[in-house]
């Protein structure tokens, strides 16, 4: 670190500052061999992004050995569903449809009870699904893993189609529009 200037520091230390304690998950994840692409917060993060995020939104592959690895990691770190609902109804489609057209939900998330700050959202919609995103995606090292995450073209059009826009997403934009 002796001798590093500011930029350097800052692209290297920073990101993994700001994103607390997704970096633990992340190398859980990575470890186990999950198929995973980074969105969100921790996204915007890691394309320079100078911001706090709450949560981690990953869009997960939902192969059947995939999501098994996935759940198994979640239970590993002590993370549970929000909902009082086995993880493994995420391998049904129909489950999957119904949380989106009955619940309106966009994720499925999973937190740690004794560390709320500890929160994972994986994508449910098919726009944001594994598949549709692996085209726009990129590798990025993160604590000296290589993750996926979507590009900032992508995030930047995600993050362009929020109605009603957050105060973050606006920041988010405005970043990502200044620095494509």
């Amino acid at each position: 670190m002796a001798g590093s200037t500011y930029e350097e520091l800052k692209g290297t230390l920073l990101p993994l500052l700001l994103m607390g304690p997704y970096t633990e998950i992340i190398k859980s994840l990575t470890a186990a061999e999950v198929e995973f692409i980074i969105g969100g917060g921790v996204a915007c993060v890691l394309h320079g992004v100078e911001r706090v995020t709450m949560d981690i939104d990953l869009s997960v592959h939902m192969t059947p050995e995939n999501l098994s690895l996935f759940i198994q990691v979640m239970a590993d770190l002590g993370l549970k569903p929000r909902v009082p609902v086995s993880p493994a109804a995420l391998l049904d489609p129909a489950f999957i449809r119904m949380m989106i057209e009955e619940k309106h939900a966009l994720v499925f998330s999973f937190l740690d009870p004794d560390r709320p700050v500890r929160h994972v959202d994986i994508f449910l919609k098919a726009d944001l699904s594994y598949e549709a995103l692996l085209p726009d995606s990129e590798w990025v090292a993160v604590g000296g893993d290589r993750v996926r995450i979507i590009n900032r073209k992508r995030l930047l059009t995600i993050k362009e189609g929020i109605s009603p826009p957050r105060a973050k997403d606006t920041l988010d934009i405005e970043f990502l529009r200044r620095h494509e």
